[in-house]
């Protein structure tokens, strides 16, 4: 096995490279955070501004391509890219991009997250170049600055917030020009969800993270709050769904529960599994239940 490859496959050509240094198999989370949001305030207000979700769109994707490039930056920067690993394949390591060029591209990203703000805000005010700002600002500092946020065992706060309250309820508020609480309910919901590819991978990398000084949640409680967290991101959700019934929306409500069996699965798999290349799977797992739950909740608006 060269330097730098993973458990997993390393892409052969330019544009595959890239594709996996941005971890493009992520971009499902932001882009079902938006289309939720927007979908719940279709079903309030009975119309869409396209222009304003395809700009939404773009800076949750812009901001998640920074980030991603950015944090791999960073872990090359403090050594936690191992020459063996688990997790997906380190272009810096292997040699395919040089850090510098993966840096500004990264920040190249988040810029365009901040630029794709201004139609936004020809539509709706210009709150939305600075609360884009700052969530850049923050995408940065996920691995970077002085205080790095998932350093700090924080990520899964940043996560909850940017994707849950900005994605989500960023994306109803544009939309509809005020807040609810059905928008910060099904907010919560799929925050909670985006937060489950993190956990898992904060849980397969805790003894590589743990060498590097990386204090996620996993590495300060060990394993078994690890497990519990997942099984607890993964199941309040579904419980959740008891308010759509109460706020009118039955098919909300009903149809994200066809997922339960799957999810059950997912959460008995992590607690019998210890972490190895197998997580890999179970990552498109969570990433799979957290879309699907969103699709499921944006058609039950929609009915």
């Amino acid at each position: 096995m060269k330097e730098g490859i993973s458990t997993q496959k390393i892409p052969t050509s330019d544009v595959g490279v890239w594709m996996t240094a941005m971890r493009l198999r992520t971009i499902p989370i932001p882009t079902i955070q938006v289309v939720v949001g927007t979908s719940l305030a279709y079903a309030m207000t009975g119309a869409i501004n396209w222009t304003i979700l395809l700009f939404t769109w773009l800076i949750s994707v812009f901001i998640t391509i920074g980030t991603n490039l950015i944090n791999d930056v960073i872990d090359f920067d403090k050594g936690g890219d191992k020459i063996h690993r688990i997790g997906h394949p380190k272009m810096i390591r292997a040699g395919l991009i040089s850090r510098n060029t993966m840096f500004f591209v990264g920040l190249g990203s988040l810029v365009l997250s901040v630029l794709c703000a201004i139609p936004i805000a020809v539509h709706v005010g210009w709150w939305a170049v600075p609360l884009v700002a700052f969530s850049a600002l923050i995408g940065y500092c996920y691995t970077g600055g002085p205080f790095p946020i998932c350093y700090l065992g924080l990520s899964e706060i940043f996560i909850l917030i940017f994707y849950g309250f900005i994605c989500v309820g960023a994306s109803f508020y544009a939309q509809t020009g005020f807040m609810s609480w059905t928008a910060l309910i099904s907010s919560l919901q799929m925050g909670m969800l985006a937060i489950l590819p993190n956990a898992l991978n904060n849980f397969r990398d805790m003894h590589e993270d743990e060498e590097v000084n990386k204090q996620t949640l996993a590495v300060r409680f060990g394993a078994s709050f690890a497990r519990r967290e997942i099984a607890v991101l993964t199941t309040i959700p579904f419980l959740l769904n008891g308010f759509w019934l109460f706020w009118g929306y039955p098919e909300a409500a009903l149809l994200p529960l066809f997922l339960i069996p799957i999810a059950f699965l997912f959460v008995r798999s992590i607690w019998i599994t210890t972490p190895g290349p197998l997580f890999n799977r179970y990552f498109a797992l969570s990433v799979f239940i957290h879309f699907f739950f969103g699709v499921l909740l944006t058609i039950g608006f929609c009915l």
